[in-house]
């Protein structure tokens, strides 16, 4: 076993060995258990992804390539993608809402007429 990238945090070490899984490249997080026995330190280089085959190390280095490329949204374009996703999520709300409210109405209609 190889480690082939040191990641800032576990979440981060998981996501890039979910990645290299995804493209058949067999990886595990090691180390994570290291972040709890230094107490309240902060925790560095703890979080590794470790190489199952080292014949996948060129293959496994790509990926992380492409990874580490990839820029993060700017803050004002963050911030605008998650209010588009909030009114989305509030919209198709407020359409369950009124098709429960029409689905009562016409169950107490129903009941009325009977």
């Amino acid at each position: 076993m190889k480690t082939i990238y040191r990641a800032a945090d576990i979440l981060e070490a998981h996501i890039v060995a979910g990645m290299l899984n995804a493209e058949g490249i067999e990886a595990e997080v090691a180390g994570f258990y290291q972040q709890g026995a230094v107490g309240q330190l902060a925790p560095q280089d703890f979080a590794r992804v470790m190489l199952i085959d080292e014949r996948d190390a060129d293959r496994a280095e790509r990926v992380i390539a492409q990874y580490e490329e990839r820029e993060p949204l700017p803050p004002g374009e963050r911030g605008q993608a998650e209010a588009e996703d909030a009114e989305e999520v509030a919209e198709s709300s407020r359409l369950a809402w009124w098709l429960v409210a029409a689905a009562l109405l016409l169950l107490v209609f129903s009941w009325a007429i009977t």
